[in-house]
């Protein structure tokens, strides 16, 4: 259920600012393949690409793992 809520909340991030897979690919330097794989599991991803990642969404790592956190409690919650 966490790595569900991360992906759903980088997609949702990227898509608040507007940029394709593609452009955040090439932001971070790599293929957009790699990125999509990244995106859909980001456990696969090593932890200074996904600061890097962060970085590109203007959010600092605290707030979005208060926003993973949340939302896994309104999951909870639903009963998800």
């Amino acid at each position: 259920m966490l790595i569900e809520v991360i992906t759903e909340e980088l997609r949702a991030l990227r898509a608040k600012k507007n940029y394709s897979q593609e452009e955040v690919a090439e932001k971070l330097g790599v293929h957009r393949e790699t990125f999509r794989k990244y995106e859909s599991n980001p456990s696969i991803m090593n932890v200074g690409l996904f600061l890097e990642m962060l970085g590109i969404y203007d959010i600092n790592p605290s707030i979005f793992f208060e926003n993973v956190m949340a939302n896994c409690q309104k999951n909870k919650i639903k009963g998800e």
